[in-house]
């Protein structure tokens, strides 16, 4: 998944939606217990081309809010709120500085 973070500013261009793609990809993976969402976040928040480039971006808001939206609307939101406290990530740091870039990951805070 390393690699994944670290490209993904890149691969948005060819694929707009790529942030979405890959926090849907990443709900399953989460939900089949195969990483948790805790490392998702270490490897969202030192992914792109430096440390916290993704948040600064809006990538890391998009693909955590994407994230979050399937495992609601798969699993509840009771799951949704376990897997949030077991995961100790705080949300807010996620967000970037460009409030219109907020709104994906802002309506779970």
């Amino acid at each position: 998944f390393e690699s994944v973070f670290a490209t993904l500013p890149d691969a948005i261009y060819d694929a707009p939606k790529a942030p979405e793609f890959l926090g849907g990809i990443l709900a399953k993976v989460i939900l089949e217990n195969i990483i948790s969402l805790k490392d998702v976040g270490r490897l969202i928040h030192e992914g792109g081309e430096e440390p916290g480039s993704l948040t600064e971006s809006g990538i890391a808001s998009d693909v955590l809010g994407s994230i979050l939206e399937v495992i609601k609307e798969e699993k509840g939101d009771t799951l949704l709120k376990d897997i949030r406290k077991n995961s100790e990530i705080r949300l807010e740091e996620f967000l970037p500085p460009d409030p219109r870039k907020q709104a994906k990951l802002i309506a779970f805070i």
